[in-house]
């Protein structure tokens, strides 16, 4: 997704352990990007009410007030991400249907009255990046992390966990349940910012082949994301 900045992730990660949802950092030396936290023991099977736990987490961030720097703008991160493969024309030549498809969508802006409304955000709740202990659930890895639309953390969380139809709605009430339905997108909404965190990893996978990686493996990758993009847009 780009640079990562150390400085930020390292204060917005304290306020997100000030919160009690991420791991405090033991030692922290943000110039040299060196992060030790604490070890915890993690179950090896998640939880049946693990989706309206982690809704629950998100929903406590969301609604925290917590003071993060960065901003997380998921069309500033696309054509950032173009950008760099602009030197593989044949790799950019494979976006050019979803380049189209995500015109219509609009520009980084706030779905909440007209208003640009930002809420503290992970920005990369992948499964690993979500620990289930025996009785808490930790989040980690803020390096995304950042100032961005409530819709990029829930859209992106659902796909990443392959949340089915009765999960994502648990996943969603639990978000709500903890009094964060005020920040909670419409069902559209949720749909388009989907489509642009597919848009989003797909062009992260672009770029692994532009590097050299496993071509075969990252390209099938790349357009079953734009193909799960494209099918929500149409």
């Amino acid at each position: 997704m780009g640079m990562i900045d150390r400085h930020a992730e390292a204060l917005n990660l304290k306020s997100a352990a000030d919160q009690g949802l991420a791991l405090p950092a033991v030692y922290c030396a943000p110039d040299s990007g060196i992060l030790l936290t604490e070890a915890v023991e993690t179950l090896h099977v998640l939880p049946g009410d693990f989706p309206r736990e982690l809704g629950a987490a998100v929903g406590r961030l969301h609604s925290s007030g917590a003071e993060f720097d960065g901003m997380l703008d998921p069309v500033a991160v696309y054509k950032a991400q173009k950008l760099k493969l602009s030197q593989y024309p044949d790799l950019l030549e494979e976006t050019g249907a979803l380049d189209r498809a995500l015109i219509p969508t609009g520009e980084f802006s706030n779905p909440v009255d007209g208003e640009l409304f930002l809420v503290p955000s992970h920005g990369d709740l992948s499964p690993g990046n979500c620990l289930a202990t025996g009785n808490k659930l930790w989040l980690i890895d803020w390096e995304y992390s950042g100032l961005s639309l409530p819709a990029w953390d829930l859209a992106y969380a659902i796909l990443e966990h392959e949340f089915s139809i009765e999960e994502e709605r648990r996943f969603l009430q639990g978000y709500s349940d903890i009094g964060a339905n005020r920040f909670l997108p419409s069902e559209d909404q949720l749909i388009v910012m989907k489509s642009r965190c597919d848009a989003v990893s797909a062009l992260w996978a672009l770029e692994q082949v532009a590097r050299g990686r496993e071509a075969e493996t990252f390209r099938l990758f790349a357009q079953e994301r734009m193909q799960r993009a494209l099918s929500r847009l149409r």
